[in-house]
């Protein structure tokens, strides 16, 4: 009898944690600074060019997320693409807080190759030059042929920004790259799910955003991960 009781508890533990852990539907969320973050409530918008605007209000906070289309995929955050991208803004006390996914310097996040070069060969923590910032090394994956296959960030520099274009040294110098986006700076908005018959969105999404207002109370930085969005109510555009 005292087994079967146990049986009976555990069960009813494993419900209760089942039920603590539910997502809202429709439901936004996602950790804020390490702290677990929830949406009153949300919308999303489609604009008449196709772009995604999803809005998530509490009391006195705004998270706002963009995408350049609201079709399944992962779009980057903190590049020269400023229809993708993520804003929070938040009014307390008459404090304003402001932060965005903004053209900020800083260490290198993300980098895409412009021009894959010829004559170089495989090495590590090669030394380049232009853009914005100083430091910035990379790892080369050549093949035979000496064209540039594969680029790594070796040391990510600093004072760099989005859309610098950077020269790796060596080979013929003619290897270059793009800065996509810096640490302070960047993030992805993931649609997992458009459903254009019940006209709701899901996803996920992560970012980094940079102080947008410079307001002396705010940090630097604002870090959301983890986060999620799921069947938000797709209403009609303003």
């Amino acid at each position: 009898m005292k087994r079967f009781l146990s049986l009976i508890i555990v069960a009813v533990a494993l419900s209760s944690c089942q039920e603590d852990v539910k997502f809202n539907n429709p439901g936004f969320q996602g950790l804020k600074d390490d702290v677990l973050w929830i949406a009153n409530d949300t919308r999303a918008y489609v604009s008449a060019s196709g772009q995604l605007s999803i809005e998530a209000y509490t009391a006195f906070e705004l998270i706002t997320l963009n995408t350049s289309s609201a079709n399944e995929g992962t779009y980057i955050l903190g590049t020269t693409n400023v229809n993708n991208s993520a804003t929070y803004s938040s009014t307390f006390d008459d404090v304003n807080l402001e932060y965005a996914t903004i053209a900020v310097p800083g260490p290198v996040s993300q980098i895409a190759i412009a021009n894959a070069g010829t004559g170089y060969s495989s090495g590590t923590s090669v030394a380049t030059t232009g853009g914005s910032g100083s430091g910035l090394t990379v790892n080369v994956v050549a093949n035979p042929s000496g064209v540039v296959t594969g680029l790594t960030l070796s040391s990510r520099g600093n004072a760099y920004t989005a859309g610098d274009l950077i020269t790796v040294t060596g080979g013929n110098v003619n290897c270059r790259f793009r800065v996509l986006n810096v640490q302070n700076s960047n993030g992805e908005v993931k649609i997992t799910e458009f459903d254009n018959v019940n006209m709701t969105v899901s996803g996920k999404f992560k970012f980094n955003a940079a102080n947008a207002n410079n307001s002396p109370f705010a940090n630097p930085i604002l870090n959301f991960q983890y986060g999620e969005f799921y069947k938000i109510p797709i209403y009609p555009s303003l």
